[in-house]
Order: structure tokens, then C-alpha cells, then sequence
């Protein structure tokens, strides 16, 4: 049984987080919403004695750790004969951080002055692991939405990816590798970005159920 899908209300819905995405663009532009952006990543930085914990969840939203997981993840759709979904994941990954490298290199703001707790190079804006957690952490989440699972565990589920990408934009402003838009820019571009790419993908399990990413046996 296919899921019934509306690649249209995805399309709109990533062109208005476009829109806002563009806006928090303009206000690093800004000097005075530029300087209080920069006050506010001060005020957080290592606001608590949570240096572990925060390099932990930093490291959880970089490359270390989203190949590896979607390496053993393919093998298992792999074995379940769900190619679709598993290349839906890898064009998600692989998309969302070129699209990343590209923004930042058209940006080209600078990192926070401070002393960072972790290494961080290139540009700072937008935060490419608040973008890519997004992206990556977002597409289970649509995906627990869309499976045949009781209510309370998809809330559960669903809450837990919502937490963690919240919680990996936090550490990068703590670890004083980005400021707070950077990370918001991050999330806005990265939602935007998965719900363009499901959308796209809809549209071509319309024309050939086949390519469909999601379904379900029954």
C-alpha cells in the first residue's frame, strides 16, 4: 500500500522556509541584528560545564557519524529490497552538504572570535551541522510520521529526532563555532532542502510506484 502523498504542498512549503531562510540572511547582513546575534552566541557559550556532552552531540550531527549509520542502514534496505529509500537517504546526505559547501561559499561569514572547543573551519554561515542534522535526522522523522506504528510511539519517536536537532544547533553556539542565526539559517535551509527532495521524489513515485520511497507491506 503506497502512501498518499501532495508533492505540491511540499514545493510551497520549501519555497517559504526559502523565503524565511533569506530573511535571516539579510539580518547577518544587518549590523545592529548582526551585533546582538554575536552578544547572544557570547552569552551562550559554554554557558554550563557541559564541554562532553555538547562535543558529543556535535560530533553525533557531523560526517563521522551520518556515513557510518547510513552505510549499515542501506545494508538493512538493502537486504529488505527497499533501493528507493535507501538512494532517497543518499541524495538526501550527499545533497544537503554540497548545498551546504555552496551557501557557505557564496556567504563567506566569518566564524565567532571566540576560543572554539572544537575544530571548525570554513565559513560559519550557514551552520552545516545544524543544515545536514536537518536534513538527515528530519528524513527519519517524516518517516516515523508516515509508518503504520501506534500514535504514542510515533510522538515519542518523532519528539526524540525533534530534541536532537534542536540540541545539535545548541552545541555548536556553546562550543563557540557558530552564532545562533547561523544555526537557525542551518535549520530553515536544511527543511527546506528535505522537503524539496520529498517532493521531487513523490512526484516520481506517481509516475512509477516503483521508485517510491515509502511503503508498507499489507
Amino acid at each position: 500500500m503506497y502512501v498518499n502523498s501532495r508533492p505540491k504542498t511540499l514545493f510551497i512549503t520549501s519555497f517559504i522556509l526559502l523565503f524565511f531562510f533569506l530573511i535571516v540572511t539579510g539580518l547577518t547582513l544587518m549590523e545592529n541584528t548582526n551585533s546582538l546575534d554575536k552578544a547572544v552566541g557570547v552569552s551562550l557559550y559554554r554557558f554550563a560545564e557541559l564541554d562532553r556532552f555538547f562535543i558529543f552531540l556535535s560530533h553525533i550531527g557531523s560526517r563521522i557519524f551520518f556515513y557510518p549509520a547510513l552505510i549499515a542502514i542501506s545494508i538493512v534496505l538493502f537486504l529488505k529490497k527497499n533501493w528507493s529509500l535507501a538512494a532517497f537517504l543518499w541524495c538526501n546526505l550527499v545533497g544537503v552538504r554540497l548545498l551546504n559547501t555552496f551557501l557557505k561559499s557564496i556567504f563567506t561569514r566569518e566564524r565567532p572570535s571566540l576560543e572554539h572547543v572544537v575544530e571548525a573551519g570554513f565559513y560559519s554561515f550557514p551552520s552545516g551541522h545544524s543544515m545536514n542534522s536537518m536534513a538527515f535526522f528530519g528524513a527519519f522523522a517524516i518517516l516515523v510520521l508516515l509508518l503504520s506504528i501506534s500514535k504514542w510511539l510515533k510522538v515519542i519517536l518523532f519528539s526524540f529526532f525533534v530534541l536532537l536537532i534542536l540540541s545539535i544547533g545548541i552545541s555548536r553556539v556553546y562550543l563557540g563555532v557558530h552564532y545562533p542565526l547561523d544555526v537557525l539559517g542551518g535549520f530553515l535551509m536544511g527543511l527546506a532542502w528535505l522537503l524539496f527532495l520529498s517532493g521531487v521524489w513523490m512526484k516520481l513515485g506517481e509516475k512509477n510506484k516503483n521508485l517510491f520511497f515509502i511503503h508498507n507491506n499489507g
